[in-house]
């Protein structure tokens, strides 16, 4: 009895998955004419990777980045959770050139901030992160690279 129910019910998936392939053509040519209007939303979607966000200790972090016209750009938010310590929120930025890191600035918070940086044609990399602390003792984040 066993068998003849699981027969069944293959039976029963595999007319469902035949109704599905033979459904497939018209929505894939539906799909198809509008993958191709969107090809240069898609375009800058791959630089463009939507806001990404960590955290570290009271500090919160959100950036994104992307590439236009030969730069990099980058455009972050921070913010410290608990205002009423003696700790800040701290996010570095470095960029590669000719093969070597540079420190390009570190901003600092006790509340929010925000900040939109572009940087020259000739930088090849730049990567980020984010701390929290005071005093020289900050507790940091790994670096986040692109490329």
């Amino acid at each position: 009895m066993r068998t003849i129910g699981k027969l069944l019910v293959g039976t029963v998936l595999a007319g469902a998955v035949a109704t599905g392939i033979a459904a497939a053509p018209a929505a894939s040519a539906s799909a198809a004419t509008a993958t191709t209007a969107s090809a240069a939303t898609t375009a800058t979607a791959a630089y463009s990777n939507g806001w990404k966000r960590f955290d570290r200790g009271d500090g919160r972090f959100e950036y994104r980045w992307g590439k236009s016209n030969g730069r990099y750009w980058l455009d972050f938010r921070m913010w410290d959770r608990d205002r009423h310590d003696r700790d800040y929120s701290f996010f570095d930025v470095y960029y590669k050139r000719d093969g070597r890191w540079y420190h390009y600035k570190r901003f600092s918070s006790k509340s929010f901030y925000s900040n939109k940086i572009v940087f020259g044609r000739d930088v090849d990399d730049f990567r980020i992160r984010g701390g929290y602390g005071h005093g020289g003792n900050f507790g940091w984040s790994g670096y986040h690279n692109y490329r």
